[in-house]
């Protein structure tokens, strides 16, 4: 079967299938359940306490900026373990906890390692980006809206 014949059954098959997922959709009664249930509106209260998270670029030959390279190489099971053993050799550190690696390990995220209180959370933040920004083995840091749920130091 040629190449053109293949791709236009394809086309053929796929525009079957949604015009019959259509025809289903407007045709199929709606669930009772959802039906009837009244619009509940959830108010959602302001976190009481939760880690700080920082963005951090580290840059130059130390061990923590070796192991972000090696993330960016896919190794990032080790690089994990080194990071985490260095955060908690170095006294620069204490108090930060490594939490994960951006998409392509492009940053590394680390948060404060007990949760910070909501009233707290920007003195908190204020204070660790002037620390970590006067470190020269950082390249940047930014403080990281969301941190990680359900990780305890």
């Amino acid at each position: 079967m040629s190449f053109d014949a293949m791709r236009l059954w394809g086309v053929a098959a796929s525009a079957m299938l949604v015009a019959g997922a259509l025809v289903f959709s407007f045709t199929a009664p709606a669930p009772a359940a959802f039906a009837e249930a009244p619009i509940a509106h959830i108010a959602q209260a302001a976190p009481a306490a939760e880690p700080a998270a920082f963005l951090v670029r580290f840059q130059g030959r130390g061990p923590i900026a070796a192991a972000q390279r090696e993330a960016q190489r896919g190794r990032t099971i080790a690089a994990q373990r080194v990071i985490e053993a260095q955060l908690a050799r170095q006294t620069g550190f204490a108090g930060l906890c490594f939490d994960r690696f951006t998409v392509g390990a492009a940053e590394v995220v680390l948060r404060t390692c007990e949760s910070v209180a909501a009233s707290d959370r920007a003195g908190v933040q204020q204070s660790w980006v002037a620390r970590l920004q006067a470190m020269r083995a950082i390249a940047y840091v930014d403080p990281n809206a969301v941190a990680s749920q359900g990780r305890t130091g």
